[in-house]
């Protein structure tokens, strides 16, 4: 079962996405591929959507204080990258 939510968690997709075309995209502009944009705009979105999923879940969590949502949602917008590292290796404990 615990295996499954990993497996499914749309959080870690969305961050595995937003890596993937970003390193994708910067390769891609580092070398004057045309269309590299287009990458770096999906990876974007995909930052855009872990960060608000990552707000959304600590947020909606019973096992954090309030303080402790205030910071992870400063957090999450200010370090989002790293932030989000951080949240995936301890999301059991958070949410």
């Amino acid at each position: 079962m615990l295996m499954n939510v990993k497996q499914n968690n749309p959080f870690r997709r969305a961050y595995a996405l937003a890596f993937f075309f970003g390193v994708l995209g910067a390769i891609l502009k580092i070398n004057h591929i045309d269309n590299s944009n287009f990458f770096l705009v999906i990876a974007l979105l995909c930052t855009i959507a872990y960060i608000a999923l990552g707000i959304y879940e600590v947020n909606k969590s019973i096992k954090i204080d309030s303080s402790e949502k205030t910071l992870w949602t400063i957090g999450f917008i200010t370090l989002g990258f790293f932030v989000g590292i951080y949240y995936m290796m301890n999301r059991d404990r958070i949410v």
